[in-house]
């Protein structure tokens, strides 16, 4: 939820810090791979795959689609080339229906063996949604297949996938594009506990802050969400996407996209909430977002306080509801 400027104007300063500036943190770029189903000599399945271009969602031309199969799997592979061994980003597109399959295995061919990835094929439709992040090994092959083989009803769906080489990728980075918001959105207080709201509109990318594990949101408070386990062990939470970007229990990297902002759960009006916590104490995430804004490396998240950063700190302040 946000507050009137004049309030949050008169709270300004809370959170400051003093930073050398030595350059932008914003989402991860790195060389990308994209096929699709038509791809030349870049995919295959068997006479049991039908091709659609029913929905509007599509990538390219047209898209597949079988029936499940319990008993095989079926797969429809999508071939590659991953130009150097190494750690990839791999994330898949397709249209969404309430007709297509609840619970779609994609496949992923790692070098330390093939990963599978469970995908409800209903929601988060006409996107790239990622399946998280594998170590590929160079060269050409089938890098990423769609399985029959699953007790999910309706049409599994293989449409386009995306690889993106995560070598040399940021440690860390901002939640949201630099351009998004000015540096001044990032030290304003939250308004009943350690945390913060940051101002944009629905459909905006939202990133991770960091690499690590995610583990889905979907309730009455936070709305649509993830909370994003990082390598250091603390959480950092998201809520009141619009959609999510990323499947529950995939593996990020610093500047991956995991949502797009809305409005949904306990919200007044769009914008991400974005906080921090250490086992089970809330951290003020402030100076740790103004380092990022910088280009400079952000404190430990244990360093950071757990009081000074929202307005019931202030004694003539109006609690305001969670949101």
């Amino acid at each position: 939820m946000r507050l009137p400027l004049a309030l949050r104007a008169a709270v300004a300063g809370l959170a400051t810090a003093t930073l050398v500036v030595l350059g932008p943190a914003g989402p991860a770029s790195a060389a990308t791979t994209i096929v699709d189903n038509a791809t030349a000599g870049g995919f295959t399945a068997s006479a049991n795959w039908g091709t659609s271009a029913w929905s509007a969602q599509r990538y390219g031309a047209d898209y597949r689609f079988a029936s499940p199969d319990t008993t095989a799997s079926d797969a429809a592979w999508f071939t590659a080339t991953v130009a150097a061994a190494g750690p990839h980003t791999v994330e898949v597109w397709y249209p969404a229906d309430a007709g297509y399959n609840n619970a779609t295995p994609f496949v992923v061919a790692a070098s330390g063996g093939n990963q599978t990835v469970v995908v409800n094929q209903r929601a988060n439709g006409g996107r790239w949604v990622s399946l998280g992040t594998f170590n590929l090994a160079a060269g050409t092959r089938s890098v990423v297949g769609v399985s029959r083989w699953t007790n999910g009803t309706g049409y599994v769906v293989a449409d386009a996938i995306r690889l993106t080489s995560t070598t040399g990728a940021p440690a860390f980075a901002l939640p949201l594009a630099k351009s998004a918001l000015p540096r001044s959105e990032y030290d304003d207080p939250h308004h009943d506990y350690p945390a913060i709201d940051l101002p944009v509109g629905t459909g905006t990318p939202a990133y991770a802050v960091r690499g690590g594990t995610v583990v889905i949101i979907d309730d009455s408070s936070c709305g649509r969400g993830v909370n994003l386990t990082g390598a250091d062990g603390n959480v950092y939470t998201y809520c009141h996407f619009s959609s999510w970007s990323v499947a529950n229990g995939a593996t990020v990297v610093a500047g991956q996209q995991v949502g797009l902002t809305g409005n949904t759960g306990n919200s007044t009006g769009p914008h991400l909430h974005f906080g921090i916590r250490t086992g089970s104490t809330r951290r003020c995430p402030q100076n740790f977002l103004l380092a990022l804004y910088d280009g400079v490396t952000p404190p430990a998240a244990t360093s950071l306080p757990t009081t000074g950063c929202f307005y019931t700190s202030l004694t003539s302040a109006t609690v305001q509801p969670l949101g």
